[in-house]
């Protein structure tokens, strides 16, 4: 009796080892030229874009420069001109389907935020800025207290200091924000050669605040793949710096400050000052 229990057992065994087998195919992957997609504006030339998916079984992915939806259909106004890209990816049983639609915008008849025209201007070539200075004399850049002050303080350098002292600098540097297709940034020389290109965005619901609660920064002002004038982490002169704090910006003025993670309270802040030059 035993050696039947023992064998039923072992039959048992080699059963749950057994691999289960499905046969059920995935399908096949819809062709690209089978998507039945939209992307249109509301508005002749207009910055209101529709993008929508008509496919059927095929799962919703855009990314649209701005952000990511996974709606079969959505608007979104753009703060951007020229041509832009809509990335889709398509999700079938057989796997994912990668398309693209491009639309032109030539007129921003929808309101955006306003800094995207602070930063960049409302024309495709888009918006110049540089140190500001207009004497030799005058403060471009230093040191003040973190969460305390409002630009250069107690370490400071004009523009002459910042072309003949430590850092040696070529103050006549300039940067280009535009909004041609997309958020671009673009590091020049006066003559107009290219040092770096990259993106820019900006958050102005990052503020921060000074001890005793006031504002300190309004926003802050991110880079990728490019950054600004010495934009460096002073005491580290090859840490390169793509993240600011927006201390203030209008039309013909900006202050950025950068200070490294666990900086307190009038600790040494870093602070760039630049102007418009158009």
């Amino acid at each position: 009796m035993k050696k039947q229990i023992f064998g039923l057992l072992a039959i048992l065994a080699l059963s749950a080892c057994e691999p289960v087998v499905d046969n059920k195919e995935l399908g096949d992957i819809v062709p690209e030229s089978e998507l039945k997609l939209e992307v249109f504006s509301t508005t002749e030339g207009g910055n209101e874009i529709v993008f929508a998916n008509h496919t059927k079984g095929v799962g919703t992915y855009w990314d649209y420069g701005l952000g990511q939806s996974i709606q079969e259909q959505d608007t979104v106004i753009f703060p951007f001109l020229g041509e832009l890209e809509i990335k889709f990816n398509g999700f079938c049983n057989g796997g994912q389907i990668n398309a693209s639609r491009k639309i032109t915008v030539s007129k921003l008849d929808h309101p955006v935020a306003p800094e995207w025209a602070i930063f960049a201007g409302n024309e495709i070539s888009g918006k110049t800025w540089g140190w500001d200075y207009t004497s030799l004399t005058d403060i471009i850049f230093g040191a003040g207290g973190y969460l305390a002050s409002s630009g250069p303080a107690w370490w400071v350098f004009s523009a002459e200091a910042m072309q003949t002292g430590d850092f040696k600098q070529d103050i006549t540097e300039v940067m280009t924000f535009d909004l041609n297709g997309g958020p671009n940034f673009t590091k020049k020389k006066a003559n107009g050669t290219v040092i770096e290109k990259g993106t820019f965005k900006f958050d102005m619901s990052k503020t921060k605040k000074k001890g005793d609660g006031s504002l300190y920064s309004i926003g802050e002002l991110q880079f990728l793949d490019a950054t600004i004038p010495f934009g460096v982490n002073p005491s580290q002169t090859n840490d390169k710096v793509y993240t600011f704090d927006i201390i203030s910006l209008s039309a013909t003025k900006m202050i950025l400050a950068y200070a490294p993670a666990g900086t307190g309270v009038w600790e040494n802040a870093y602070f760039w000052c630049f102007k418009s030059l158009e």
